[in-house]
């Protein structure tokens, strides 16, 4: 998977002139990631020294090679549309599906010239569609590199013939798609580990992607495994693993971009009218009591008129993150506008989500702003079905229980019904 980030602020001209101690990884945030990023990238160029010294390159590579580079040229080319159209869309999630042609070239190609594709891939597509950080492309690169390594050692261990000569059999078939697994998660640990190294405040699992990510990382290594069955056995089938990968492109961008719509765009929550949908849907389906907290910040405003609403932001991103790493994933949480939050806890208590209040409470006024004094949060509270049977009920009663919150001082937990302040 790629560790794509930040654009390039400057031409590739302006970049090849710098000297280079002005190159932009030395401006990465620690010195422990600018020694992992290097260390990666110096173990991508050795292993491709070290097996062009060890194993022959057979004259059988030479046409794969170049039917999997023109192919990995021919689907940028063909998914430049779709990325056009991912581009109007800011903040949607880049799109790469490049494993079809790497794990494909790992199973069927030379190590070295396994190397040879993935770096096709990986730079012609930037070179098109991405312009990013020259250093990022390029460890996402020696990444790739590495992981392919991996997974081509682990076939010469279990198996004695490479993957044009294997018997068609279920046998062969757990080998291949267990080196699949070895390259999948070999790339997966090799990229969250410069997430987290490059986030240190984060969890480890703050830095692992979503399953649905993962899912589509393991769908193209499945399609590359078809894709070299198909060249060994029936090339022509490489034209519909082309079509199959355009359409499945598509399909994942339509995805992103439904999921993007649901989405507050400050803090990547549940947006109010995502919220309020869902939430309605689990009250009507649940049967258990189901607590709901809302939450406001309080003096919100003194803060965007001292310090500006970029500091402002940051801290509704912050909130955002405490009420996210605070509650489970079946939790539903949503900026339900301004300064305001709601998270619905199916199938708990009130006096259990009063406790959850209180730890969110406390932890948000640890939330660091530089240059900001300690922001508090009010909390209001209330429970399905004892104070609502429907949303709207629910909703105002516990709108009422923060309302109390407020008047009685700031800074507290309250439970609808509240006594008159």
């Amino acid at each position: 998977m790629a560790a794509d980030g930040l654009r390039m602020t400057m031409s590739r001209s302006q970049f090849a002139r710098m000297p280079i101690r002005r190159w932009a990884v030395w401006r990465m945030p620690r010195r422990s990631l600018i020694g992992y990023v290097l260390a990666v990238d110096a173990v991508a160029v050795l292993g491709v020294a070290g097996s062009l010294s060890l194993i022959a390159i057979d004259r059988d590579n030479i046409v794969p090679l170049i039917l999997l580079t023109s192919c990995a040229a021919l689907y940028t080319e063909l998914s430049r549309p779709i990325e056009k159209m991912r581009e109007r869309y800011k903040g949607t999630p880049f799109i790469d599906l490049n494993s079809v042609w790497m794990f494909a070239a790992i199973l069927l190609l030379h190590p070295a010239l396994s190397a040879v594709v993935i770096i096709v891939s990986y730079f012609f597509r930037w070179v098109r569609i991405r312009p990013n950080a020259l250093y990022r492309r390029t460890f996402s690169t020696a990444a790739t590199m590495v992981a392919g390594y991996a997974s081509s050692a682990y076939l010469a261990l279990v198996s004695d013939q490479n993957f044009a000569h294997m018997p068609r059999n279920i046998a062969s078939f757990g080998v291949v798609v267990s080196a699949g697994l070895v390259f999948l998660a070999v790339n997966t640990i090799l990229i969250t580990v410069a997430v987290y190294l490059g986030t240190p405040h984060k969890r480890v699992r703050d830095a692992l992607g979503a399953p649905a990510d993962y899912s589509l990382e393991a769908a193209t290594i499945a399609l590359g495994i078809l894709l070299a069955w198909a060249l060994v056995d029936w090339p022509v089938a490489l034209l519909l693993i082309i079509g199959i990968t355009l359409v499945l492109h598509r399909g994942v961008l339509v995805r992103q971009l439904r999921e993007q719509a649901r989405a507050d765009p400050k803090t990547g929550l549940l947006n109010s009218a995502s919220w309020s949908q869902d939430a309605a849907a689990e009250l009507g389906r649940s049967s258990h009591s189901t607590a709901l907290l809302m939450l406001d910040l309080d003096n919100f405003k003194l803060i965007n008129d001292r310090h500006g609403h970029l500091v402002g932001d940051k801290h509704l991103r912050g909130v955002a993150d405490v009420l996210k790493s605070e509650v489970r994933a079946t939790d539903l949480v949503g900026r339900f506008g301004g300064e305001e939050f709601v998270v619905l806890l199916p199938h708990t208590l009130q006096e259990d989500a009063l406790a959850i209040a209180e730890r969110i409470r406390r932890r948000i006024a640890t939330i660091p702003i530089a240059g900001v004094d300690t922001v508090t949060v009010s909390v209001g509270v209330a429970a399905h079905p004892q104070h609502g049977t429907t949303l709207e009920e629910v909703v105002s009663a516990a709108d009422r229980a923060l309302l109390a919150a407020k008047t009685a001082g700031r800074n507290r937990t309250l439970l609808y019904p509240t006594p008159t302040p």
